[in-house]
C-alpha cells in the first residue's frame, strides 16, 4: 500500500487541504477528461467549494486565505468554461471553422 492510498489521520484543515490537492490532481488527468466529463464536472465544483471554504478559514494567515480567494475564483470561471466546453453544441461551434468539421457534418 503505498502513501496516497493509506489511511491518515489528520486535523480537519489539512485533510480539506490534502482531498483538494487530490482532486486537482485527478481534475488534471487527460484521460478522465475524455472518459468521464460529468464526473470531472464535479470535481470541479468541489475544488471550488473546498477553496472557497479553505479561503474562510481562521487558522490560516490573511495572505492564504487571500491565494485561495483568488484560486477559488479562478475555478469557478474554469469550472463554467468546462460547463461551456461538454455541452456538444459549443464544441461544435468552436471547432468547425478551424478545422473544417462543418463540411464533415453535412
Amino acid at each position: 500500500m503505498d502513501r496516497l492510498t493509506k489511511d491518515h489521520h489528520m486535523p480537519y484543515l489539512e485533510a480539506v487541504l490534502a482531498g483538494t490537492l487530490a482532486l486537482m490532481t485527478g481534475y488534471s488527468q487527460y484521460l478522465q477528461a475524455e472518459t468521464h466529463p460529468a464526473h470531472r464536472l464535479g470535481m470541479g465544483e468541489k475544488i471550488t467549494a473546498n477553496l472557497a471554504l479553505l479561503a474562510e478559514h481562521p487558522d490560516l494567515s490573511a495572505d492564504c486565505r487571500s491565494v485561495l480567494a483568488a484560486l477559488c475564483d479562478r475555478w469557478a470561471v474554469m469550472a463554467h468554461c468546462t460547463t461551456d466546453a461538454a455541452e456538444p453544441e459549443h464544441v461544435v461551434a468552436e471547432v468547425a471553422p478551424a478545422f473544417g468539421a462543418a463540411r464533415m457534418l453535412q
